[in-house]
């Protein structure tokens, strides 16, 4: 399939400048590149889009500059902004180039992995075609090439000024003339042709085509491909939650909350986030879909989506794992087996989601170690499901026991003196259970 009909039927074109784009990037061996502010240590799920874009170039054999916006992440990028963007000092930025930097290549290594493609990508920062640079020098070279009138008439810009409730300072009108200058850096001293990036940065974007053709002539062929706001059937965009962004970082972000989001994908949603966010071709996606459609409440089609997506991110063990708290907490297989095949990493994981503690023994005697809190030699279960959370009280739970809404290692609790000893502890981990879904894992260590 040629590149233009894949990235079209993916749904990662947007607009481009010139068709010719398209039969260049087809023979393989050209530049591109894509940038990123470095205004976090993380990407978020919504640099992803622009990632699988720049992927589906670079599976033709096409080199991915990844620009880090450090000179145009000082300033901030005004497009459809309200307010001024907060400045980051010189150590923040260089950690978060760094940090996301390390994160690329990891992302990278895991498709390798799953697709077998070799990815090739270079990482430049655009301090350093400013770092020696003077005012002056900066706009003989690129102010002299942009009328205002043109940045004016910049949609980004022009919302910015009529709005009365609004401003944009001179430093963020700038920000157009940095990023055109790192194109015409970008072509005439690495080679790249090409730029990618949110339909809301066109503006900015062919500002650089036109540097380029004002200072070098018609003769020097430049391009720019925007790929859509990509959202769910609802009209919400795709990457946010609960008001929050996912990060790609497993610190920030945990794996199984991504691989939920993404077991929260509406019906209507799996075929189009399949296409675009994975490398799968388009029958294995019909196949895919299909086989969900046979009987969608099993969620085939989801759980295919989530697992490559967190293979791809935070790779295949977290999504192993992912996939084992989720039939702890969600499924309907038997959860004690589940437990046993769970590493400590797993078990600490779980834990984590659940928010459970830890146990340990002192001198035979029951300790909660996370507030050094002695539990006598008797460790009442009763006293854990109250220590733990999933109770407010004895009181409470007295109450909910009697009801049957208490379980021990998925076993109803009928025994108001019921002893839990270190044998009840299966692969060092306690699972207890509030009605259907509430969960606390109590970890034994040694």
């Amino acid at each position: 399939m040629k590149l233009r009909e894949e990235l079209e039927k993916r749904g990662l074109v947007y607009q481009f400048t010139d068709e010719k784009l398209f039969d260049l990037y087809e023979k393989w061996g050209q530049k591109f590149y894509c940038g990123f502010d470095p205004t976090a240590d993380s990407l978020q799920l919504g640099n992803f889009v622009s990632f699988m874009t720049a992927v589906n170039f670079m599976k033709r054999k096409n080199t991915f500059v990844l620009i880090i916006w450090w000179a145009t992440g000082m300033i901030g990028d005004p497009s459809f902004k309200a307010t001024d963007r907060a400045m980051l000092d010189e150590k923040t930025l260089r950690h978060n180039q760094q940090a996301i930097t390390k994160q690329v290549q990891t992302i990278l290594e895991n498709l390798k992995t799953i697709s077998w493609y070799d990815f090739k990508f270079e990482v430049i920062n655009n301090y350093d075609f400013y770092k020696d640079m003077s005012i002056f020098e900066f706009l003989s070279s690129a102010g002299k090439y942009i009328t205002v009138n043109n940045m004016l008439s910049k949609e980004s810009v022009k919302k910015r000024i009529e709005d009365p409730e609004m401003s944009i300072t001179y430093t963020e009108f700038s920000y157009m003339l940095l990023q055109g200058y790192d194109f015409l850096t970008l072509y005439e001293k690495h080679k790249v042709k090409l730029q990618i990036g949110w339909s809301d940065q066109r503006g900015n974007m062919v500002t650089g085509t036109e540097m380029i053709r004002k200072k070098l002539g018609g003769e020097a062929q430049s391009f720019v491909m925007t790929f859509p706001l990509i959202t769910d059937s609802t009209g919400k965009k795709f990457w946010k939650s609960e008001g929050n962004a996912i990060f790609l970082d497993p610190n920030k972000t945990s794996p199984y909350f991504a691989y939920q989001y993404f077991m929260n994908t509406t019906d209507e949603d799996v075929e189009k986030y399949l296409k675009i966010f994975t490398l799968l071709d388009f029958d294995t996606v019909e196949e895919i879909v299909n086989k969900h459609k046979q009987d969608p409440s099993l969620r085939y089609g989801q759980k295919q989506l989530a697992n490559y997506l967190i293979s791809t991110v935070y790779g295949e063990e977290a999504a192993a794992q992912s996939i084992k708290i989720s039939e702890i907490l969600f499924g309907q297989n038997d959860k004690l087996a589940t437990i046993k095949t769970m590493s400590k990493y797993d078990l600490l994981a779980l834990q984590k989601e659940t928010g459970g503690i830890n146990i340990t023994i002192q001198n035979s005697e029951f300790i909660i170690q996370d507030w050094n809190i002695p539990a006598s030699k008797e460790l009442k279960v009763l006293d854990l499901f109250t220590q733990s959370g999933l109770t407010e009280s004895n009181g409470e739970a007295k109450k909910l026991l009697a009801s049957g809404a208490l379980y021990c290692n998925e076993n109803k609790v009928i025994d108001l003196q019921h002893i839990v000893k270190k044998e009840d502890f299966i692969n060092g981990a306690l699972l207890l259970r509030k009605g259907k879904k509430q969960y606390k894992l109590i970890i034994y260590k040694v």
